[in-house]
């Protein structure tokens, strides 16, 4: 893939991704697919970086990839192949309405297995339940409905699906539109399905564009299958983080740092495991970061409001809070009690949150075996800040007592040795 290293040197990058046959797998329950936690993973953490923009294209109406992708802000949703998108959506016309109508009365199957989904601007006849035992039958009820008289629609046909669409958006339209709105140096799409295309045909010369298995393909590269979709963006992620660092204005390092746990919080699956922190376990590494920053506001009059009924939406929630604190006149505000009183928000938000953020990535990814590199110029300005403090790190009763690190060990495991933790 010597592709990936002009992406992640790119000036500026979008990464456009389908999600069904790409990130998740088929399913006959088109709510219940198994999802590529390290994809997911990978996508957060590109689009945390500076000058990279990543969106996910689906075939999907948008209510109902937000129901099977946990992906957050700053990544973009586009459904229905686009027509459903905040950048470059489009509303019904009374002749488009009609046309649904019509298809309303018309896409009627004996079949008891055969589920004909409705969509804003598509209906898309499902034959996957019966492909799972008897594909040939499935092929033949999918043929026929492509002779279904549709008029003011286009008809395509994908995998175990026909689809009839009243929009003229395609993928190759929205992907064309967000290269003019986003000018990237270079573009990236990641498809697998008749539809996509249309995607890779629109791409410009110097782009990517990477086809999903099997098939006849105007894409410029292949990859086998969804684990190779996710190994191909990790090592995206990799090579472009290495390349880009952390920034260090406070917004665009939050963005960075917290999109690095975000990364790690896709990928947890019990948040019993216990953690690298002694006495904790994974949710309370998460129970720690919101609980102590908010009380810290309150001396700043700020309070910050944390929603959600589990580990993954209080955090989330947490995210979009602290995001929209920073990016308003709030970050500006100072602290008018306690041991920051005379610092900003901003600031004490760069000093002391972020960096809490940045070494507990570190244990949250260790409580469920996965091992995670720590942006080295980062962590070694993390070092240096905790070696400064002396033994009051350790009086303070915030750190144990520093252990011995590997003569190899890199910035990042140098941090958490410093602070505590046995690595390797």
């Amino acid at each position: 893939m010597s592709f990936i290293t002009r992406l992640a040197d790119a000036g500026s990058l979008l990464i456009v991704t389908d999600f069904d046959g790409t990130l998740a797998g088929l399913s006959t329950d088109i709510y219940d697919v198994p999802v590529n936690a390290d994809s997911l993973a990978a996508l957060t953490r590109l689009a945390g970086l500076p000058d990279t923009h990543v969106a996910v294209l689906s075939g999907r109406h948008l209510e109902g990839l937000r129901q099977v992708c946990r992906l957050q802000p700053p990544v973009i949703f586009a459904g229905s192949h686009g027509s459903e998108s905040a950048e470059h959506g489009v509303t019904l016309t009374p002749e488009q309405e009609a046309a649904l109508a019509h298809l309303d009365d018309t896409l009627v199957f004996r079949h008891p297995l055969v589920h004909v989904e409705r969509k804003p601007f598509q209906y898309v006849v499902h034959t996957a339940q019966i492909a799972a035992t008897d594909q040939a039958t499935a092929d033949a009820i999918l043929e026929q409905t492509l002779l279904i008289d549709a008029p003011g629609t286009r008809v395509s046909r994908g995998k175990n699906i026909v689809e009839f669409s009243v929009s003229d958006v395609t993928k190759g339209t929205w992907i064309a539109a967000e290269i003019e709105r986003v000018s990237p140096d270079v573009a990236l799409f990641i498809g697998d399905d008749t539809t996509d295309e249309d995607g890779f045909r629109v791409l410009r010369s110097g782009d990517v564009s990477v086809k999903v298995g099997v098939g006849e393909t105007a894409a410029t590269e292949r990859v086998a299958d969804i684990p190779a979709v996710a190994d191909l963006l990790t090592r995206l992620a990799d090579a472009r983080s290495a390349h880009l660092g952390i920034p260090r204005d406070t917004v665009g390092r939050f963005e960075a740092v917290t999109a690095g746990f975000t990364a790690e919080v896709m990928r947890v699956t019990d948040w019993d495991a216990a953690t690298p922190c002694e006495g904790w376990a994974a949710s309370d590494i998460v129970d720690h970061l919101l609980t102590w920053y908010p009380a810290n506001l309150r001396n700043a009059g700020i309070d910050l409001e944390v929603t959600g009924d589990s580990p993954v939406t209080r955090w989330f929630s947490f995210v979009a809070a602290v995001r929209a604190l920073l990016t308003d006149d709030r970050a500006t505000a100072p602290f008018h009690f306690g041991p920051d009183e005379g610092r900003t928000v901003a600031q004490v938000t760069n000093a002391f949150l972020l960096p809490d953020i940045f070494m507990h990535t570190w244990d949250l990814a260790h409580s469920q075996g996965h091992d995670v590199v720590l942006d080295p110029d980062y962590a070694a300005r993390n070092l240096a800040g905790l070696q400064s403090l002396g033994e009051e790190l350790q009086d303070a009763g915030r750190f144990g007592p520093p252990v011995d690190a590997p003569v190899d060990a890199t910035p990042g495991e140098q941090l958490m040795a410093y602070a505590g933790r046995v690595v390797r």
